[in-house]
């Protein structure tokens, strides 16, 4: 199967699962979810656990049993973190407990600084009291305290480097806000890169309310927080969860990092970009350059950065901007009639 075909069959399945989710609650709309669901299907009993576990790690459902049985692993599994799912004003989050402590993770550009009041809303409308900690803007992730007492429900923490591209996510959120009536909408996606350093990028829908909400495996762990609607509305980004995880003490003690505005180098691969119509065109490549020893030439198109599609200036700096120069960046060009892929090293420009 290419890999058009199986694009085309993951977003099937997802659409599948998500209609199934939808369809529990009349009153409610696609993507949303309520914690009280139904048995599971009988025929989701015919699967095997291994078979299960390959689905959910990135194989396709092959036959309606297996989408079946999928989709009561998502049905179980959202009932198991929605109620850790939280709303913050305009945006939302998701609650964790450490060393018996609950907290909040949430986006930088959410809580901004240390010392703000927050007020949370769980998803049944029970509201708490939060005070903001630190921030890292350079990762967009930051800490929230809970100060109101009690036994909250928390999320597990998972790993995101352990992600792999292809593999099943599910998002929440509240975007638009917390609603009467209306749970975190839940959406199901694929993990399409996890770069060593930068953003995730899945395919789960964001609209603006997400940020600062979770992304979670299908285990039920949270691997990433909701930070950027992209361009393409099918690559979002979400900071990885491990950011928040090696910054933990200084988070917790109120460091506020800001992102790095002046003085961070332009990078480039050394050759000059023509933008046009459709993919950008690399002009002449230096002899002897890395370029031209990664197997660069002139006049080929930039069809793809990292597995990122490439179709502006925009897109090409945005990949950019998850690596440093020196780094290898995977490139796929048109030349003759087919694709190349190449791998290519980054420079600073000028």
């Amino acid at each position: 199967m290419t890999t058009g075909q199986n694009r085309l069959v993951g977003a099937a399945a997802a659409a599948m699962l998500m209609a199934g989710l939808a369809a529990q609650d009349p009153g409610q709309g696609p993507g949303q979810t309520r914690s009280k669901l139904p048995p599971p299907p009988a025929t989701a009993a015919a699967i095997a656990p291994e078979r299960l576990a390959e689905i959910l790690a990135g194989d396709d459902p092959a036959n309606l049993a297996e989408l079946q049985a999928m989709q009561t692993h998502v049905q179980q599994l959202v009932a198991k973190v929605l109620p850790a799912t939280v709303s913050l004003p305009g945006a939302s989050g998701v609650l964790v407990r450490r060393d018996g402590t609950s907290y909040v993770l949430c986006a930088a550009h959410v809580t901004m600084m240390a010392d703000r009041r927050i007020n949370i809303t769980l998803n049944d409308g029970k509201r708490l009291r939060g005070t903001s900690l630190g921030a890292n803007h350079r990762n967009d992730v930051s800490l929230v305290h809970i100060d109101s007492l009690g036994d909250h429900p928390a999320a597990e923490i998972g790993k995101s480097a352990e992600l792999k591209r292809g593999q099943w996510v599910l998002m929440l959120g509240h975007p638009s806000g917390k609603k009467q009536g209306r749970s975190a909408p839940a959406r199901l996606g694929r993990i399409l890169r996890v770069p060593k350093t930068g953003y995730l990028v899945t395919d789960c829908t964001m609209q603006a309310g997400d940020s600062g909400g979770p992304l979670f495996d299908m285990q039920g762990r949270v691997v990433g927080i909701n930070s950027r609607i992209n361009a393409n509305l099918a690559m979002n980004m979400h900071a990885p969860v491990d950011a928040i995880v090696n910054e933990w003490d200084d988070l917790r003690k109120g460091k506020v990092t800001q992102a790095r505005r002046r003085g961070r180098p332009r990078l480039t691969f050394g050759v000059e970009l023509t933008y046009g119509e459709g993919c950008p065109v690399f002009a002449d490549v230096p002899k002897d350059s890395g370029a031209a020893k990664a197997g660069l030439q002139k006049g080929d198109r930039l069809l793809e950065m990292d597995g990122t599609d490439i179709h502006s200036r925009w897109s090409v700096q945005r990949v950019f901007r998850d690596f440093r120069s020196g780094e290898i960046i995977p490139i796929v060009v048109a030349r003759d009639g087919g694709g190349i892929e190449l791998k290519v090293p980054v420079v600073a420009g000028d």
